[in-house]
């Protein structure tokens, strides 16, 4: 027929699969782009968090610097203001201690060939005594040097009766009836001496250690101190 021969319009479209293809190529592309976005703000977020991590690191020591500076600063402080808060020790009246000891110490820890040291026990009770009543009349910081006092005149004490029990074991050797020959009575007699001398240096050393004590202890306390012999006036 006449129209069997007429020419169909071109379609101004491009065909089905085409369209879909570029919608499947459209769709990949923004799903990649949207991955590819996905991951550089992974990658961002977790450079600034390994950046924030070190940071922190970094900064921990000069913190823990701070503080332990500060921390030396107040704790000088406070010593700082302790140290000018305290009032300077008070003088005390009359002679020092050891000043009142001293004179007693050589003549009761010499040795036995001596003689009598001079003294009785009960003139060291005696000062015993007193340096215990000055200890109750004294204030809180001076008591330790008048208690320190007290037990060096009690140390003196004892050593001045372990003194004379040797001189009198010395006399007994010496006494009518006893009659020992000369070299018995030399030998009882050295050894009544090296009893002497090994009790006397054990007393001196305790007296000694009690002594450096006190003497730190008067440092600038007393107008009247001991005699300058040496260190300790012991020895």
């Amino acid at each position: 027929m006449i129209f069997d021969d007429i020419p169909q319009p071109k379609s101004s479209g491009d065909p089905p699969r085409k369209r879909v293809r570029r919608r499947r190529r459209s769709s990949e592309s923004l799903q990649k782009s949207s991955s590819t976005s996905r991951r550089e703000g992974s990658f961002e977020r977790a450079s600034r968090l390994q950046q924030t991590v070190h940071y922190a690191e970094d900064r921990s020591p000069v913190v823990w610097l701070s503080v332990l500076g500060f921390l030396i600063l107040v704790t000088v402080g406070f010593a700082f203001y302790l140290h000018n808060d305290r009032s300077s020790p008070r003088q005390l009246p009359g002679e020092a201690p050891t000043a009142r000891l001293v004179p007693f110490v050589d003549p009761i820890l010499a040795p036995l060939q001596t003689g009598g040291a001079g003294y009785d026990t009960e003139t060291l009770e005696s000062v015993a005594k007193q340096f215990r009543k000055e200890r109750e009349n004294a204030g809180k910081d001076d008591a330790e040097i008048y208690s320190a006092a007290a037990t060096i005149a009690d140390f003196l004490g004892e050593a001045l009766a372990d003194r004379e029990r040797h001189l009198q074991r010395l006399e007994a050797l010496n006494a009518p009836g006893s009659e020992p020959n000369p070299t018995q009575l030399k030998h009882l007699e050295l050894a009544v001496d090296m009893s002497w001398r090994r009790n006397s240096t054990t007393h001196r050393d305790s007296i000694e250690q009690i002594w450096n004590r006190l003497q730190r202890l008067e440092q600038g306390r007393f107008r009247v101190g001991p005699p300058s012999t040496d260190n300790t006036g012991l020895r």
